[in-house]
């Protein structure tokens, strides 16, 4: 009977041995052939996280130039006004006003101002000081033809030492009298704010006009001069014939983004660059976006290898201390298979729990997506508003699609950053503002870190307090519903002024506090707070730290 023992357990040793050498042989023999899939893999990967990083720089640049650009819309939007057809001393104010304003800008050097009247008297104001810059403007002007001519104009100038961006604005008042409004932005001044701003890795950016002329570089002195090196394989036609102008905008005319590889002169290296088109007004500005082929690929296929190689070692580990273990626990005896079993049962009705609770707060949140009363009250908005205003009718249908798309978009668990939920509430606002005019009046503000903007809050939770505020008030034109959500260090607060319904809303219980009571109790905090206090609701949202 003892040798019998000793014979089986021999023969499971021996098995074990084998099981343990097919496994390492299995271990590099599939390292060898998943090597070559890693490298693969990773190159769509880096191509994915270029174009990615492409849109990124493009919506960076195009918001900062859009922002140069205001003050010439501002400008235009003067104009537009019947009292202003005419040279008055009030048009002047407004036209100085507004200089003075341009001026604040750090990367604006110089404002100037030059209205030439039907009697002949010239004017002329100006932010510089040097009594030649006058000259310099009128030589501009008659180059430019500008007296002769309406609308805005920009121009890569090289004056002095310095390069500018010029951006002019022309009109001709009805009673003759000829009105140019400019500026000067200090390209090397505005790349200095621009990289400063904007740091990090992911490849460098260039921006040209569609002249082809450096308006953005690392190297400045590329700035003001044409690059034709960038345009040897992809001519500037090209770049812009690819895009196609929808709605303002300009947009790919087919799912190839337009590249090439080039030697960078900057980097001395091979890069991969992407071109795309911008709209700053009326004006295009090419976007070339420029990334370290070996460098991101390298570094990404021998990161991936190293994760692959450290995991699968850890697995080969874990699989032979399982081994040693499964071995060991041969010789225990049926109390400890007992135990076990108590274990797994326990783990079991653990997990059972657990899934309870996720459960309710997943359908807490289905409960808020699904809601169709916001969609029905926003589609009747958009139902009066398609006659009286169709532009802004389209920007409230893309409002909602945005507002329906992040309701909708699976996400895991039920938390999401503050500046995500801020993001999406301005959203919502912009719609329901637009529904009762100025019956609703939402401010936020701003009491807090930047890095607090990345903390957790409920999914929802902003939009819900919202939505409560307007189901249970009373708001009229005359009563107008005030909600100021303030966001400091340690919380959030959501304050309204309460004017309670006198008929309650039905099958109303409350349904989006509770929800957001129950997922504060699931992460164990207490600090949630409702109360009423002298005429005014206000909650207090707490962060969550996961």
């Amino acid at each position: 009977m003892f040798g019998n023992k000793m014979l089986s357990k021999y023969k499971k040793q021996s098995q074990y041995f084998f099981v343990s050498l097919l496994f390492i042989a299995v271990y590099f023999i599939g390292s060898s052939l998943i090597t070559p899939k890693i490298t693969s893999v990773s190159e769509n990967l880096v191509e994915d996280l270029f174009q990615g990083n492409l849109k990124y720089k493009e919506n960076i640049v195009s918001f900062e130039f859009n922002k140069l650009n205001n003050y010439l819309i501002d400008i235009e939007k003067i104009f537009q006004y019947e009292a202003y057809n005419v040279y008055s001393n009030e048009l002047k104010k407004k036209l100085l006003y507004s200089s003075g304003l341009v001026v604040e800008n750090r990367n604006i050097s110089n404002t100037f101002i030059k209205i030439l009247k039907e009697n002949g008297k010239i004017d002329f104001y100006s932010s510089s000081t040097d009594s030649l810059f006058e000259k310099e403007v009128d030589d501009y002007i008659l180059e430019n033809n500008l007296l002769n001519s309406n609308g805005s104009k920009d121009v890569v100038l090289t004056v002095k030492d310095s390069v500018v961006y010029r951006k002019t604005y022309t009109k001709k008042l009805n009673d003759n009298t000829v009105v140019v409004y400019g500026y000067d932005v200090d390209l090397l001044r505005f790349w200095k704010y621009f990289s400063e701003k904007y740091k990090g890795d992911g490849g460098y950016t260039v921006v040209t006009n569609k002249e082809g002329v450096c308006m953005l570089h690392p190297e400045t002195s590329y700035i003001g001069k044409k690059i034709d090196g960038y345009f040897n394989t992809i001519s500037l036609d090209k770049v812009l014939e690819s895009t196609v102008e929808i709605n303002g905008y300009y947009v790919p005319k087919n799912h190839n983004i337009l590249k090439t590889k080039a030697v960078s002169e900057f980097l001395d290296l091979e890069v991969l660059r992407y071109y795309d088109t911008i709209k700053i007004n009326h004006t295009p500005l090419i976007v070339v976006v420029n990334f370290p082929l070996d460098i991101h690929l390298k570094e990404t296929t021998q990161s991936i290898q190293r994760y692959f190689s450290w995991i699968s070692l850890l697995a080969f580990i874990t699989f032979m201390l399982m081994l040693i273990v499964y071995r060991l626990q041969l010789k225990k005896e049926y109390a400890e298979n007992l135990r076990v079993l108590e274990e797994k049962e326990q783990l079991v009705y653990t997990n059972e729990k657990y899934q309870k609770e996720n459960a309710v707060l997943q359908l807490n949140q289905l409960k808020k997506k699904m809601n169709p009363h916001f969609l029905f009250n926003s589609l009747n908005s958009l139902h009066v508003l398609i006659d009286v205003d169709p532009e802004l009718s389209q920007q409230f249908v893309l409002k909602l699609a945005e507002v329906y798309r992040y309701l909708l978009e699976e996400r895991e668990g039920n938390l999401i950053s503050v500046k995500k939920e801020i993001t999406f509430l301005e959203q919502y606002i912009f719609l329901q503002e637009i529904r009762f005019n100025k019956g609703l009046n939402v401010s936020i503000i701003y009491n807090c870190d930047d890095k607090i903007l990345m903390k957790k809050i409920p999914f929802l939770s902003l939009e819900t307090l919202v939505e409560n505020a307007i189901k249970h008030n009373n708001i009229t034109k005359q009563n107008a519903l005030f909600i100021e959500i303030t966001i400091s260090n340690n919380n959030i607060i959501v304050l309204n002024n309460y004017m309670p319904r006198k008929k309650k809303i039905e099958n109303s219980h409350h349904i989006g506090l509770t929800y957001l009571e129950n997922t504060y109790q699931h992460y164990q905090i207490k600090d949630f707070k409702t109360e009423i206090f002298e005429g005014k609701f206000k909650c207090i949202l707490p962060f969550i730290n996961v």
